[in-house]
């Protein structure tokens, strides 16, 4: 299949954002968000929704003006090359981290929870492999596999959540802004590093079969505060704001907890079903918009473009980074630039879109 043709649905593409990332709000800015707001984690999430209301109608007004058009070729009939692509590259930047960050994160977790006898490299192969495959064989294919995991990764998610119940201590969650609303803005920081990461769907505009709504766009915001809610809360509850803040994969320590009876425990490799779900679709689908958004012009180039980004994450993977150097980069650099800078391009694409008419090569 070429990596340049396919068309998905709406609801393929919200099933494709549930997975990517929702991996990126459910676990990865767990930790951070507990750390930044403590107990008042859980309001920063849902304030957040109600914040980045005018950001969406920012996208959908963008994606209307610009009629769903690829991007790189849009941006070109309506400045020129070198502005075009003065915006393209802070994407491209974007999407390869979004791509790196979570190949050591997976391979990293995956090594200290379940294989830590296994070769660190063996991990890192079979990810960035399979990966590899996913992204060459191109956007319908990881629509149809979001398809297929995605049911299975929700009904991990809600038996976790109802079986953990008698574990939950809902006064927990109280004294609410005990100390103001600061912490609940430094979680906005945070919460807001996921959600603008949805700046993805304008790169994967053209490749929509309908022309989006706002509806659905306020959808898939809402679809993935309640999915980053639900892990915040449980670990309030279950571990109390203290304790939970500690935790470099509270969801995952809340699968550890999980026990059917007095004869069934230890199920927590169940997560990592969950968790190799959503990185290895948002690990594809980064690599598939990459060498979908760059001016390639066969598909031998973009296979050999997508070798080169795959031997890149499996080199970064293996450098001697620890956990926490690489928590505390994220932490206070990797997520809030995340914000600055999807709002930013966020803003000049609307005003292209708005204030600028198409030359005479676009308009040819």
């Amino acid at each position: 299949m070429s990596i340049s043709i396919g068309k998905i649905s709406i609801v393929q593409t919200i099933m494709i954002l549930m997975l990517s990332n929702g991996l990126m709000t459910h676990v990865i800015i767990n930790p951070m968000l507990l750390d930044a707001s403590g107990r008042d984690s859980w309001i920063s999430v849902v304030v957040s929704f109600f914040i980045f209301i005018p950001w969406f109608v920012l996208l959908v007004m963008f994606m209307r003006k610009s009629g769903q058009q690829k991007l790189l070729p849009w941006l070109i009939s309506r400045t020129n090359p070198i502005i075009a692509w003065i915006l393209i590259i802070p994407i491209c930047i974007q999407l390869y981290l979004i791509g790196g960050t979570t190949v050591f994160h997976t391979t990293t977790w995956t090594f200290t929870n379940f294989l830590p006898s296994t070769p660190k490299l063996v991990l890192v192969v079979v990810l960035v492999l399979v990966c590899f495959y996913c992204a060459k064989a191109g956007i319908t294919s990881i629509a149809i596999g979001s398809g297929i995991l995605l049911p299975f990764v929700v009904l991990l998610g809600i038996f976790v959540s109802i079986t953990n119940t008698p574990q939950k201590d809902y006064a927990r969650l109280t004294p609410m802004l005990e100390h103001g609303w600061g912490p609940v803005f430094n979680g906005l920081v945070y919460i807001g590093g996921g959600v603008t990461e949805l700046l993805i769907i304008v790169v994967l505009q053209h490749h929509l079969k309908s022309k989006i709504r706002m509806w659905q766009l306020l959808l898939i915001g809402a679809i993935l505060t309640f999915i980053s809610l639900g892990p915040i809360i449980g670990a309030i509850t279950e571990f109390g704001p203290v304790e939970a803040s500690k935790q470099y994969q509270s969801p995952y320590e809340q699968w550890r907890l999980l026990r059917l009876g007095e004869y069934i425990e230890h199920v927590d490799f169940l997560s990592v079903f969950q968790w190799l779900a959503g990185a290895t679709i948002r690990i594809s689908l980064v690599q598939y918009l990459l060498a979908d958004l760059l001016p390639f012009k066969n598909q031998v180039t973009r296979t050999r473009f997508l070798l080169l980004i795959a031997t890149s994450y499996i080199l970064l993977s293996l450098l001697p980074i620890s956990q926490n150097d690489f928590y505390l980069w994220a932490y206070e650099l990797y997520v809030p630039a995340t914000l600055c800078i999807s709002v930013l391009l966020s803003l000049f694409l609307l005003y292209i879109s708005i204030f600028t008419k198409p030359t005479k090569e676009g308009s040819t």
